[in-house]
């Protein structure tokens, strides 16, 4: 038990790099000096929004109260419109290093069940960095440059786990904020390549199965109004295309009877519709052999769709000891092709994390399709079976922004017509933010 042995000894340096790491904090911390659980139960693996957390993104990622700035007057006496730069840094990184991993694949119940893999590591597993804040007086911005990882073994290169391969800008938001009236409304504009409930609840979610509200474009409004009631209207040109040749639109409305970070209650709903998104059956074993004319289906096959989305969010900070954030989804989508086939997905999932002094936690999650099928275009439907999904995550937070998390999951296969035997996955790894 070598891997074993060393994972000791990684875990009592990780002590150390801690205590170096626990006096800085991310650029939100820096900006508004409140701690990082004023808006977050955990950020770790992904981060969630308390109640706080989503009422400073959707106002443009500004405090109403704070606003360290360097102003210049009336520039030019044209207008007077000041410039607004933050005192401190607007630069945030985080870092994952995977210490230890194993998988066993999904499998075909017709074959002899395969030995899961060797243990592995992967020291840089996740690099990125964001610029976020207010860039104006009303206008804020979040972005998060993402520097993929790079495979030696495909490139041939010698030099193992220490080289990174392209930078993607994996999220970007401009938002333009006014807060109208009394009461903590706001209403913003915005642009944006997220998933079209992001801004309300972060990457944080249920896990319901829902083929995703996701495009590379979405602009639209939104409003909150006395904290009790906020609602988004976008749309966009999808994700084949830029020119509104095809194009989707959506909206958001979510309803706060409980709306303080002493607990929350949060229900949503989301809707989407159009004709380019990639449908929920892209990428499923058996359905590219039954396409009409098609090599497998993408967004630009894509006739028309809905997606709906019905959650639950719950959760509050410090009671106690203890502080909790969960989701509970069911989501109904409906794809129909260009070459006639369809598919249909209901899915339910509820995602639940709790935690004890903001230092020890578990994020725990279950997921399935109560229903998900595809009709060829031949009027034949075909079942895409599949069992009950889990994921497990225990995190030891050693600093507010250092953190251990050990993990395992379940690993399905979908398969049209057939249920494959599920596998599993867990690994060890360090999360650092700065």
């Amino acid at each position: 038990m070598r891997w074993l042995r060393g994972a000791v000894v990684l875990a009592a340096l990780g002590v150390c790099v801690a205590q170096v790491a626990s006096a800085r904090v991310p650029l939100f911390v820096r900006q508004t000096g409140l701690v990082c659980n004023q808006c977050h139960v955990t950020w770790t693996p992904t981060p969630d929004l308390t109640f706080t957390g989503v009422k400073f993104r959707l106002n443009g990622y500004r405090t109403p109260w704070v606003a360290e700035k360097i102003e210049a007057g009336e520039e030019g006496a044209m207008n007077g419109r000041r410039l607004l730069i933050g005192v401190t840094g607007y630069l945030s990184y985080h870092m994952r290093s995977n210490l230890f991993q194993q998988s066993k694949a999904a499998s075909d119940p017709t074959l002899a069940e395969p030995d899961a893999g060797p243990v592995s590591s992967n020291p840089f597993s996740s690099l990125a960095w964001d610029y976020a804040g207010p860039i104006a007086e009303n206008v804020g911005i979040w972005t998060e440059w993402y520097s993929t990882n790079f495979n030696p073994v495909t490139s041939g290169d010698a030099s193992i786990g220490n080289q990174f391969g392209a930078v993607r800008n994996d999220e970007f938001d401009v938002r333009m904020a006014w807060n109208p009236g009394e009461g903590g409304n706001i209403i913003t504009a915005f642009y944006n390549n997220q998933a079209q409930n992001a801004p309300f609840f972060a990457a944080f979610g249920s896990g319901a199965p829902a083929g995703g509200q996701g495009q590379f474009i979405h602009f639209g409004v939104a409003g909150w109004l006395r904290d009790r009631v906020a609602l988004e209207l976008d749309i966009g040109p999808g994700q084949s295309n830029l020119d509104y040749k095809k194009m989707n639109y959506g909206s958001v409305l979510a309803v706060m009877p409980l709306n303080t970070d002493g607990m929350w209650l949060m229900p949503t709903f989301s809707f989407m519709a159009g004709n380019d998104l990639t449908p929920t059956v892209a990428g499923i074993a058996g359905v590219t052999a039954l396409t009409k004319g098609q090599l497998g289906y993408t967004s630009g096959s894509m006739g028309d769709f809905v997606r709906t989305l019905f959650d639950v969010r719950f959760g509050f900070l410090d009671h106690g000891h203890w502080s909790i954030n969960s989701a509970t989804g069911l989501s109904w989508n409906r794809d129909r092709m260009t070459d006639g086939g369809e598919s249909k997905l209901v899915g339910f999932g509820t995602t639940w994390r709790l935690w004890y002094d903001r230092t020890y936690g578990v994020n725990a999650g279950i997921t399935k399709r109560f229903t998900y099928e595809y009709t060829d275009p031949t009027g034949v439907s075909h079942p895409i079976p599949d069992d009950w999904g889990y994921n497990m995550l225990l995190v030891y937070r050693m600093a507010m922004n250092f953190a251990w998390e050990f993990g395992f999951s379940s690993v399905q296969s979908l398969h049209l017509d057939q249920n494959w035997r599920n596998g599993w996955n867990w690994n060890l790894q360090w999360h650092f933010l700065y």
